[in-house]
């Protein structure tokens, strides 16, 4: 996306709707940066979406009541485009880019240690269904 508030406008408005956890909204937030979105917008939808959920909001409300639980979801909100934004700057300044992380890392798999490990991963994955035979 290039505009970069609007990105991060946008992955705060999808984050705070949708219930997801933190360990589900890791690998859809790697997707969207390998996909364009800015880190900072992909780090709002990962402070967003599993701090305002609709389980704590409705915890918040009930102990805390309506006016603070409207506090709580604007700190989250003002804080998670904050840090955002301030991804974005921190990766401008450094000239860091993910896409060429990523290149690095399937040139990688590509060597016969990487192809050893997995044959013997799956080596032991199928074998653990007789070894469980064996034992009962």
């Amino acid at each position: 996306m290039g505009n970069e508030a609007l990105s991060l406008l946008i992955m705060l408005g999808v984050g705070i709707p949708i219930y997801i956890c933190a360990s589900a909204s890791t690998p859809v937030a790697a997707a969207l940066v390998l996909k364009g979105l800015s880190p900072g917008a992909a780090l709002v939808f990962l402070l967003a979406g599993p701090a305002t959920n609709a389980a704590t909001l409705t915890v918040v409300a009930r102990y805390f009541g309506k006016q603070a639980t409207m506090v709580y979801l604007a700190s989250i909100a003002l804080a998670s485009l904050a840090l955002g934004w301030l991804t974005n700057r921190l990766y401008g300044w450094l000239g860091l880019d993910i896409t060429q992380w990523v290149n690095e890392v399937s040139d990688a798999t590509d060597s016969m240690y990487m192809q050893g490990a997995a044959l013997l991963l799956l080596a032991l994955i199928l074998t653990s269904p007789l070894r469980q035979k064996l034992d009962d």
